[in-house]
């Protein structure tokens, strides 16, 4: 990608502006001081002849109105006002537009200062004063675009991306960062179409393979995102991600032994790899090796011990075996912690309130399931789950309703599919 102007185009800037001024200096000591020097003359001559300075050139406004003469001032004095003023206007304009590019270059410098440290936020606003500052003259819409992506603002990059597009259709690399952008906001056929486009200009990457399979993945075709994810490792079999995103495609579509394959590449690549041994785990636990599973999990609750962000998958998923082991009292801990980690989690709720159910603790189970029911309106599991819970408390309506709620769920899942949630 162009890196644009650096640190040298505000000392191109500088240099320029010095040359222009002296340009305007020479113009005008050439046009104006001979104009002058006669005017000077032919007046002195006239005051010596008693003669007026009026007559078909005298103003037709006056002088506090901006004169208006049908050439110069004076009878034989050289015409140059209507010659010389255009030219110092361009002149002017000129000079105006190298101030402003020195202010643009002088922004677009600091904003990649600060892009470069990390502070996306100070180099995302100051991308766009060097932008307004001389629209068009630098990257900055392009490096704006990358600073709000960061900062996971993707309809300001989207905005960002559009405007910079629109003057540049032929840049692969705006291109590519607009199909990323639109997949992020889930409009995968929009960012199918953009990629394509940009394609066509510039042969893609594997990270650019592996965003076409996640929106093959968006849009439910398995088999076409496989085949662009398998397409991306195979150019760049050191992309941990694309491998993950592949070991997820083959699980989703149950073939265990090629995901299985698929999240060993991505260990064999990062030893402690959370997610992949967390896979690893639902792998087994899908192939019926519960042992392997509980073992697979616990390994990645421990790898992700001192981590800041620790993610309540591995939590969660070792709860649930344990339950349906039988185990339902070790299954609290996990459970719990996977709640604390992730409270908006509805699987998560939905888990921790089958298991209170299971132990008689029905007030706690009502909590946990009823929120369950809030975060995912459309979990048939959970209203299933939640109406059985208000059978045994002899809440008889409710539970009805419940059940009722359950069966419109399914009839609606039946007539128009769509993919069980990730775990």
């Amino acid at each position: 990608m162009s890196q644009g102007p650096t640190v040298s185009h505000s000392f191109a800037v500088r240099f320029w502006l010095v040359v222009a001024v002296g340009v305007i200096r020479t113009i005008c000591l050439t046009l104006f001081l001979p104009a002058v020097r006669a005017q000077n003359a032919s007046g002195n001559q006239a005051q010596q002849r008693g003669m007026s300075t009026g007559g078909v050139h005298a103003p037709v406004k006056d002088s506090l109105s901006r004169p208006i003469t049908a050439g110069g001032f004076v009878d034989g004095a050289p015409i140059v006002s209507s010659s010389v003023l255009p030219l110092a206007l361009v002149m002017a304009v000129f000079l105006y537009g190298l101030c402003g590019s020195a202010q643009s270059g002088g922004n677009f410098d600091r904003g990649l200062a600060a892009f470069r440290a990390g502070d996306y936020s100070s180099a995302a606003a100051l991308f766009a004063e060097a932008e307004t500052a001389s629209p068009g003259a630098t990257d900055a819409l392009l490096y704006q675009a990358k600073s709000l992506v960061h900062l996971q603002d993707f309809a300001g990059a989207e905005k960002a991306l559009r405007s910079y597009v629109s003057p540049h259709p032929n840049s692969s690399d705006a291109l590519f960062m607009l199909g990323f952008v639109l997949n992020r906001e889930n409009r995968p056929a929009e960012s199918l179409a953009t990629y394509t486009k940009a394609a066509a200009i510039t042969h893609p990457t594997a990270d650019d393979l592996k965003i076409v399979g996640l929106d093959y993945v968006l849009l439910d075709d398995y088999s076409d995102a496989i085949k662009w994810l398998e397409k991306a490792v195979s150019m760049d079999p050191n992309n941990k991600d694309s491998w993950y995103y592949l070991g997820r495609a083959y699980y989703s579509v149950a073939r265990l032994v090629e995901a299985r394959k698929a999240f060993q590449a991505v260990l064999d690549l990062d030893s402690r790899d959370v997610k992949a041994e967390n896979n690893l785990g639902l792998v087994y636990e899908s192939s019926g090796d519960p042992t392997a599973a509980i073992e697979a999990y616990r390994k990645a609750i421990a790898w992700q011990r001192d981590s800041l962000q620790p993610s309540e998958q591995p939590y969660v998923n070792l709860g649930n075996i344990l339950m349906e082991q039988g185990q339902t009292k070790e299954a609290m801990a996990p459970l719990e912690k996977a709640v604390a980690l992730a409270p908006n989690n509805a699987f998560c709720h939905l888990t921790l309130g089958v298991s209170y159910h299971k132990v008689g603790r029905l007030e706690d189970a009502q909590r946990q399931l009823e929120r369950a029911t809030q975060l995912d309106p459309d979990n048939a599991v959970a209203h299933y789950q939640l109406g059985r819970l208000y059978k045994d408390m002899h809440a008889v309506d409710r539970a009805q309703a419940e059940f009722e709620r359950t069966a419109e769920i399914k009839s609606r899942a039946a007539r128009n599919p769509s993919l069980t949630p990730d775990h």
